[in-house]
């Protein structure tokens, strides 16, 4: 049952759970940039008047190019410090740590946060940082990038800010790709199939980034702002105490993998089908896919996924898309008027949902939908603007589920709202033995923002007039909030914006 007890007089202030600071805000975070979990035990630095021929070791001697940086054998307890500027080629990572420990990754930093901006990809491959896949089994991981802005100089066709697989994505024989890679405290924008496309391994946090204007020209591989495809156990790899608790994400107790504290808006497919031959599928903020490794080495990954407090709007796709995928938590997400590409193809289109996936959960969220006008449709029996038989509404809806599977999804305390709709279940039907319980969530509920799209919606392009999700006093997103040992105490709200938070994300 959900509970309506408490107001904003009777919500406890959040404690801290050994984040970076006791209340926190998506996007990138200052205050964890200022306080990082990792310590360099060795420095190197990059700037943009360096010379590779430099010793790299000392701010006066710095590196020209990330590259040089990898290619010199960097192991754990390195920091690569990274002067302000513009680096015009990334780096293809073969070095990294060997313990998820504090002194154990290798690290890529920029020395001003979000001053050090990466334009291309890098030569060889089609990431700003991308991840070797000649060497098998490969190498790299226990690395973290923080504080960096991935912004393509031009879209390309498999263009991406991270570029992390396996180098085979179908097969019983496709390798693993690496682990314990952290994306933290940085900007991803303008790359044509993914912003962060991390495959085939596990251990992958991406936390405090904000994240936009991606997957446009991706109609061959098409993408999302952050896609986690195929993901991979690696047999005999211990959990230790930092996977389960440390400094970035709290006590996250299970989860092998995390995205949290993130702004994405505007990542679409674009440019490639058309209403009238609509063949788009993706182009979502983001996507947990695939986890069954259907058509890959069909071994379900047996780890699971936190994604939590984020913030998703204007996708071309869905906010937060689950598809053939399963243990996953969606939790305290705040998501806004997805769906918005009309090139695509699927009757499915919730901000928050899973399509063809089992043993989801779904609590804490906040989903509001501005639906189009219904379209016929084969699949649907009902249109929830009219109520008559014979169509549905098949663009921009709350959430929807269509399991596939045992345990089934389920969706609590979560906070639906469809403009001009009834508020009826999530606002789309649900399949597969999934419910949307109007006892168990809040339905036709607005969750009064402070200002979200109040002039303007905005479209899959172009951001609302008005992005702020801070709570209005008064919220009924206010002190509901189911408490999870692996969630901030900022969950007592629902959503991803704390009550006392005035501007939510804060202003780039």
């Amino acid at each position: 049952m959900l509970c309506g007890c408490g107001g904003a007089s009777s919500v406890p202030a959040p404690v801290s759970t050994g984040g970076a600071a006791a209340l926190e805000v998506p996007g990138p975070s200052q205050a964890l940039f200022a306080k990082p979990y990792y310590q360099c035990l060795r420095n190197v630095y990059v700037a943009p008047n360096g010379s590779d021929a430099n010793s790299g070791t000392s701010a006066q001697q710095p590196w020209l190019t990330l590259q040089h940086a990898d290619a010199t054998g960097r192991t754990a307890g390195d920091c690569v410090n990274v002067a302000p500027g513009t680096y015009a080629a990334g780096v293809v990572v073969r070095s990294g740590g060997n313990a998820a420990t504090s002194t154990g990754y290798v690290v890529y930093r920029c020395t001003v946060m979000d001053a050090c901006t990466v334009t291309d990809v890098t030569a060889g491959g089609e990431g700003s940082f991308a991840w070797d896949t000649s060497r098998q089994p490969m190498t790299g991981s226990y690395v973290i990038v923080d504080g960096m802005v991935l912004r393509a100089a031009s879209e390309t066709t498999y263009g991406q800010g991270v570029e992390l697989w396996d180098g085979n994505e179908t097969g019983t024989a496709a390798a693993r790709s690496v682990h314990h890679v952290w994306i933290l405290n940085s900007v991803v924008s303008g790359y044509g199939q993914s912003g962060l496309q991390m495959n085939d391994g596990e251990y992958f946090y991406v936390v405090h980034d904000r994240i936009f204007g991606n997957t446009n020209v991706a109609c061959e591989a098409q993408g999302s702002g952050i896609s986690f495809f195929e993901l991979k156990a690696f047999p005999g790899l211990a959990r230790t105490a930092d996977d389960a608790s440390n400094s970035i994400v709290g006590n996250i107790g299970s989860f092998n993998n995390a995205i949290e504290w993130n702004v994405l808006y505007n990542n679409a497919t674009t440019g490639c089908g058309t209403p009238a031959n609509p063949y788009d599928t993706d182009g979502n903020d983001i996507i947990i896919d695939t986890l069954d490794n259907a058509g890959g080495t069909g071994v379900v990954y047996p780890g699971s996924v936190l994604v939590a407090f984020n913030v998703t709007y204007n996708a071309g796709g869905r906010g937060v898309h689950l598809f053939q995928s399963e243990n996953v938590t969606v939790a305290n997400t705040s998501c806004y008027n997805s769906a918005l590409d009309p090139s695509n193809n699927g009757s499915y289109r919730p901000c928050i949902g899973d399509n063809a996936g089992y043993n989801n959960t779904f609590i804490n969220n906040i989903a509001y939908a501005i639906p189009s006008d219904p379209v016929p449709s084969a699949t649907c029996t009902v249109d929830y603007t009219t109520g008559a038989q014979g169509s549905c509404l098949e663009l921009n809806s709350a959430y929807a589920g269509l399991g596939a599977g045992s345990p089934v999804d389920t969706f609590t305390n979560n906070i639906a709202f469809c403009a001009s709709m009834p508020g009826g279940d999530g606002c789309m039907p649900t399949q597969g033995g999934v419910t949307f319980s109007c006892t168990a969530n809040r339905c036709a509920t607005d969750p009064r923002w402070v200002d979200v799209g109040t002039i303007s919606s905005g479209t899959e392009t172009t951001q609302p007039q008005g992005a702020n999700f801070a709570l209005q006093s008064g919220s009924p997103a206010i002190g509901i909030g189911l408490t999870r040992p692996y969630l901030s105490a900022q969950s007592v709200d629902l959503g991803a914006c704390y009550h006392t938070i005035a501007t939510c994300p804060a202003s780039p």
